[in-house]
């Protein structure tokens, strides 16, 4: 991977459009969307640098880069010292919601979008995969070890022997799971399976439950009826290796969610 560009002052000396083509629908939804993933009509400046470096191969995690990116700028004041105090050399740059940050946001520059096409949308049930160390992956996870079985059969069992539950107008189950300590009792995984009445603790099965679980999400989807063109500005050892990584991208390329395939292609002024 080459980052030398970064030792370079972010000298904005050329410029270019990047166009995108949408090989599939896109749902590119940001922020924190909860049950609902409403999509923006155009790609927003994260997103299109999330893409570049996809086509790049930069794949991070972010404590990861974060600390890439700061031994970067620790290279990079040595060649230009008389730059060390600009945010560049000093600051890292500002992140999504989701906290990525790209490595080129100093050297390259999006323009508002200069032509946005017009839009088809609709919902689709989407699959969101979740990991949950609390009590939710019990009704979250529809998977779990046979072993189970008589267990979750009496969790769903109600036990007439015991009084009716006021507010429910139930009979209580003969097994309850729960988190709270003075209620379920802490048991390993073989002692809970032997359980036929109280409260076990969720932690207690939860080594039965896969590691992760999917839940259907309503997202929204949008069909681009021809191509985003932006205009951008950046640095000339920057822009050949953007052109030269969207002719032979590193990996496939897409815009929102990783189904939101697109083709790219950067035009010089």
């Amino acid at each position: 991977m080459d980052f030398s560009f970064f030792s370079e002052v972010p000298e904005h000396t050329v410029s270019g459009t990047l166009q995108i083509e949408a090989l599939a629908p896109l749902s590119m939804a940001s922020g924190h969307p909860g049950n609902y993933y409403q999509s923006l009509r155009s790609p927003s400046p994260h997103m299109l640098y999330g893409m570049l470096e996809n086509a790049l191969g930069w794949h991070f995690a972010e404590d990861i880069r974060k600390d890439l990116f700061k031994q970067l700028q620790k290279d990079a004041k040595k060649a230009n010292k008389s730059h060390a105090k600009q945010p560049w050399l000093s600051a890292l740059p500002e992140a999504s919601d989701s906290k990525y940050f790209s490595f080129l946001q100093y050297h390259l520059e999006f323009e508002p979008c200069i032509f946005e096409p017009a839009t088809l949308t609709y919902d689709d049930l989407w699959s969101q995969h979740l990991r949950n160390d609390g009590a939710n992956f019990m009704g979250g996870s529809k998977h779990y070890d046979h072993k189970l079985e008589p267990l979750i059969n009496l969790s769903k069992s109600q036990d007439t022997s015991k009084p009716i539950n006021k507010k429910t107008k139930k009979y209580p189950p003969y097994i309850e799971f729960g988190e709270s300590p003075a209620i379920h009792n802490r048991l390993s995984l073989e002692e809970a399976l032997a359980v036929e009445r109280g409260g076990i603790h969720f932690k207690s099965v939860r080594s039965a439950y896969p590691q992760y679980y999917s839940s259907p999400k309503k997202r929204e989807y949008v069909v681009p009826q021809s191509s985003y063109m932006f205009r951008f500005n950046t640095t000339q050892k920057v822009l050949e290796m953007l052109v030269k990584a969207l002719e032979n991208p590193a990996a496939p390329l897409y815009l929102g969610s990783n189904d939101g395939w697109i083709h790219a292609t950067i035009e010089i002024a």
